[in-house]
């Protein structure tokens, strides 16, 4: 998938059915929430640095490199 420099949105994330499926599989604490809904704007790049507060940086980039194989 393209990321787009990792400049892609949470939403056009959430639009793909292989991606949102490996963000619930990974995140699924987080995917029913409503601050999911209201990222959907947010860049890829941007969510990963806020995530980095809760989540290991290696879970990010885990996730990100898979989002990148679909």
């Amino acid at each position: 998938m393209d990321l787009k420099g990792n400049k892609i949105t949470i939403g056009e994330l959430l639009a793909d059915p292989r991606a949102k499926a490996v963000l619930a599989r990974r995140f699924p604490h987080v995917m029913g929430r409503p601050i999911v809904a209201a990222s959907k704007g947010m860049p890829l790049d941007r969510a990963m640095k806020l995530g980095a507060a809760y989540v290991p940086r290696a879970i990010l980039e885990e996730t990100r490199r898979e989002l990148e194989k679909l």
